[in-house]
């Protein structure tokens, strides 16, 4: 993993979220690297809100997608800020749709050097050492692929190596 000048980072802004940034920061300053975060609405919740709409509830889909980057963006700033990394040296996204699939989109088009992906994000039980998004993105990314662990998940896969 020579010469890395762009990280990759999609964030889901979940409580796991900041040690994901901060993992993709340390990297990027390491290497004089510059940074893309990703943020990506599921479009599975946008059709969520659209059904409530229309069984007569006051919501808007459009309203509730503009809160959402509006809160996503200033919890980023404040997590740049914390890192004091060079916003200059950050490329900020915001899609809707397949996680996925607008992951993966990101990667062909930006052409990272490295993508740094939690292990957990929104999930069920299933999935919490291996987040469903992350495991499909590790099988099918054409680049390296960082994971980064807290130290809960540590913990929990060391007691299992542990015969």
């Amino acid at each position: 993993m020579d010469n890395i000048k762009k990280i990759f980072v999609p964030l889901a802004f979940t409580d796991y979220s900041q040690g994901v940034f901060d993992c993709a920061v340390q990297n990027a300053l390491k290497n004089d690297a510059s940074l893309i975060v990703l943020s990506i609405i599921n479009s599975r919740d946008i059709e969520s809100v659209k059904s409530i709409v229309s069984m007569g509830y006051d919501v808007d889909a459009e309203h509730y997608v503009e809160e959402i980057r509006k809160d996503r963006k200033q919890k980023l700033n404040k997590m740049a800020d914390e890192a004091k990394i060079d916003k200059e040296k950050v490329k900020v996204l915001f899609k809707i749709g397949n996680p996925v699939d607008e992951i993966l989109k990101v990667i062909s088009k930006e052409a990272p050097d490295l993508v740094v992906m939690g292990t957990r994000g929104r999930g069920n039980l299933k999935n919490s050492i291996m987040g469903s998004v992350a495991e499909k993105v590790f099988k099918r990314s054409p680049v390296n692929v960082l994971s980064y662990r807290d130290e809960d998940v540590k913990k929990s896969l060391g007691k299992k190596l542990r015969f």
